[in-house]
């Protein structure tokens, strides 16, 4: 049965939940900690009013247990992005990139490099962190100005956590909305090709505008390094276009994924001739290496071990969320936008808007997913509307514009990585700033702006 607390409760508690994400990043430890602490402070605060422990764990027990396909898969995505690495698959994809990075316009190369690494990577920090740094150093030394310059990389990094089958943020998205991938991929990708056309040209116009020139000892400098660590070949293009090929006929992600691992672990061991132990520590730890090349040592991602904190992530937010819900705190909001919504299109604005403010006050995406994921579907499929229409509307509005707040998460780690900051690189981030207003246009497009039944 549903409790009706107050809600000043549901504000005090939301606050404690940012400043524990705050404090554990200006710290420097496991924003776990943080989200544990605020479990346990609301906890508290139930048992106040009467709710006995045993009744929040069971809420919390029964949140976690609400996602559980999505744990597995969240795994096998870290073990995947390792096993294409090593198996030479995203250095293919590096270096073949490379090898026309002179005869285009860099910063719009940069844009479209980062976007196809970031598909077949499935994460855009990751992206950002390999291929990413590479096009930041090269840029960086013919002097084009650094925020521009991250800017275009993250616009093309980010496809990754909103359209990559092999996205974390993705299949979190796909799983709490509870709609299949292949739907959901058409429906965003529809609406974000207009936003990737535009935000091209933009690149193409700004890189026009500089003066830029790539050696080609500094292509050739990056290039060895790939040739020195791995074989390389245009047939590794093969497993991720069957892969990408699987996703869209259908397969459940498990499927997929396990199939991606399957035949890098095979390319690695017959190839790249690692030993099937080597394999097996970079499935749990990341690809490691013993090179000096900064490059290569930028590879040094993946691994099921550095999912497990996105785990407990998710976990703590389904929990928070599934708390909120049985304290009367969810309905409010969702109540807000389905009353403030008169036509459609309001209803698809207002549930991004939503999405983006639970982004800013949580430091982090997962919220942002749960909350119109789970509670505003039902208002969508009132008005007829597909639950991929609200899938898109959630990865163009909060996911997108997550790296964009310098206070979330996401912009932090991206500072750590480039030395730039949101306020620097965001104006210059145009893909996802267009993503969402882009979004509602073409829904308007699609359907009449129909005053919707009440």
């Amino acid at each position: 049965m549903e409790l009706s607390l107050p809600k000043r409760w549901g504000v005090i508690i939301a606050i404690v939940f940012t400043t524990s994400i705050i404090t554990c990043l200006f710290i420097g430890i496991s924003l776990v900690f943080g989200l544990l602490g605020t479990l346990l402070f609301a906890m508290i605060v139930l048992k106040g009013y009467g709710v006995k422990v045993k009744t929040t764990l069971g809420w919390i027990k029964e949140g976690i247990l609400s996602v559980k396909g999505i744990y597995s898969i969240i795994l096998m995505i870290g073990i995947n992005v390792s096993m294409w690495i090593a198996s030479g698959i995203v250095p293919t994809l590096i270096y073949y990139g490379f090898d026309i990075i002179d005869k285009v316009n860099f910063l719009l190369f940069a844009f479209l490099m980062t976007t196809v690494v970031s598909f077949f990577l499935g994460t855009g920090l990751g992206t950002l962190s390999t291929i990413g740094v590479a096009l930041f150093s090269l840029g960086i030394s013919v002097g084009i100005p650094e925020a521009l310059l991250v800017g275009a990389l993250l616009s093309g990094a980010y496809v990754a956590d909103r359209l990559s089958p092999i996205s974390a943020l993705v299949n979190f998205t796909t799983e709490t909305i509870g709609v299949k991938f292949k739907d959901y991929f058409k429906r965003t990708g529809f609406t974000m090709m207009p936003a990737f056309i535009l935000s091209s040209f933009f690149y193409l116009f700004m890189g026009e505008r500089l003066t830029q020139t790539i050696s080609e000892t500094e292509i050739l400098f990056y290039r060895v390094q790939l040739l020195d660590n791995f074989t390389v070949s245009p047939w590794f293009f093969i497993v991720p276009f069957i892969v990408l090929w699987i996703s869209f006929r259908g397969a459940k992600t498990n499927t997929v994924l396990e199939i991606g691992i399957v035949m890098g672990l095979i390319l690695g061991i017959f190839v790249q001739g690692d030993h099937i132990i080597d394999m097996l520590e970079y499935s749990i730890f990341g690809y490691s290496t013993v090179s000096d090349g900064v490059l290569i040592q930028s590879l040094q991602i993946g691994g099921a071990y550095a999912m497990v904190e996105v785990v407990f992530i998710i976990m703590a937010g389904v929990s928070m969320s599934k708390i909120y819900d049985e304290c009367g705190w969810v309905k409010p909001i969702a109540f807000w936008v389905t009353e403030k919504s008169k036509t459609k299109i309001q209803l698809g604005t207002y549930s991004g808007l939503l999405s983006i403010a639970l982004n800013a006050l949580t430091c982090d995406q997962t919220v942002g997913i749960i909350i119109p994921g789970k509670y505003l579907k039902a208002a969508f499929k009132k008005q007829n509307l597909n639950e991929a229409d609200l899938g898109q509307i959630i990865a163009n509005s909060g996911t997108a514009f997550a790296p964009l707040m310098p206070w979330n998460v996401n912009a932090i780690i991206i500072l750590a990585i480039t030395g730039v900051g949101a306020l620097k690189y965001a104006p210059y981030t145009i893909f996802n700033w267009i993503s969402f207003p882009i979004a509602i246009l073409m829904m308007s497009f699609k359907i009449k702006d129909q005053k919707i039944d009440k």
